[in-house]
């Protein structure tokens, strides 16, 4: 994404920051803006990521490094280095229980971070008004139900992110589409088990349409609240990099599978923006992930927003 030369980049579902080039970016003195529901998750990140050791012996601090701009900015404790070109600052304390990172730093202003619900609020809404819905349920069947209903009416509710209309130059966003049905889904379920207990065997075979019912409202509506958030955030000629898992094989299996919901998914991200084939130099479109439970696609797009 060098070429596209960002001055305000927003990272949606930014976390400990584990895959964003954080260092590079505040390297070229963008405007950042990492976002995550998660409260303490970037902190977390930016903590671990900070402290860099270019050479054997060596530490460098990518903010005390920062050849122009305001390290203070960063952090609330950056004290200025005796000699200049030093890669740490005088506060420097290494943290050997915390990864040897600076056991000084105190985020500053910078970056923008957000602890926001980057479904533009509608995940948030759905579970904050889960309690009221499910007052008084005696069956699955009634709880099912009620959910539904509950998350239809949520698509009415949006809070925008505190990030202006129309002011990223590039959104870095990975759409995990298993997260989206597992979060909110999860959350209804264990409630429901807290008020009336678990379902039997029997329940969950009869229920098992109102069960993907209720899974693929919450996915269509959450997706919809993000693309409509990234929608309103990204400037007219500005980029969406969007990340998500296209194929799935279990380690054991012997097949690739679509997962669940991406042709929804892809259909719902080409009602709102241009899928980006042409910008030269092309960014990688696929790698290949190993994770706990298999292997997956990792599939890359570059957006657009449509006129």
């Amino acid at each position: 994404m060098v070429h596209l030369q960002p001055a305000v980049i927003a990272c949606l579902g930014a976390g400990p920051l584990n895959d964003i080039p954080f260092d590079f970016l505040v390297d070229r003195q963008a405007t950042i803006h990492p976002v995550d529901w998660m409260q303490g998750s970037i902190d977390f990140g930016l903590a671990r990521s900070i402290i860099e050791r270019p050479s054997a012996g060596n530490v460098a601090c990518i903010f005390c490094s920062l050849s122009a701009g305001t390290p203070e900015r960063y952090c609330r404790n950056y004290r200025r280095p005796v000699k200049a070109g030093q890669a740490v600052c005088q506060a420097y304390a290494v943290d050997a229980a915390f990864g040897g990172t600076c056991a000084s730093y105190r985020r500053g202003n910078l970056p923008h971070v957000h602890y926001q619900d980057v479904t533009g609020g509608y995940a948030s809404a759905f579970g904050t008004a889960l309690g009221d819905a499910l007052d008084g349920v005696t069956s699955w069947r009634q709880a099912f139900r009620r959910a539904i209903s509950l998350a239809r009416r949520m698509k009415k509710r949006r809070d925008s992110l505190d990030i202006t209309d129309h002011s990223v130059d590039l959104i870095i966003s990975s759409l995990l589409v298993s997260q989206f049905e597992f979060e909110p889904y999860d959350y209804f379920s264990r409630q429901v088990t807290s008020l009336i207990g678990p379902p039997s065997e029997r329940e969950e075979k009869q229920l098992r349409h109102l069960l993907e019912a209720l899974k693929q409202e919450l996915v269509t509506n959450q997706v919809i609240g993000h693309c409509d958030e990234i929608a309103r955030i990204l400037a007219p000629d500005g980029r969406c990099f969007m990340a998500f898992e296209m194929f799935h094989r279990e380690h054991r299996g012997e097949r690739w599978f679509l997962v669940k919901e991406m042709h929804r998914v892809l259909g719902l991200i080409a009602d709102r923006f241009a899928f980006d084939f042409d910008s030269d130099p092309q960014p990688e479109t696929q790698t290949l992930f190993e994770g706990t439970t298999g292997r997956s696609i990792i599939q890359h797009f570059l957006l657009s927003p449509k006129p």
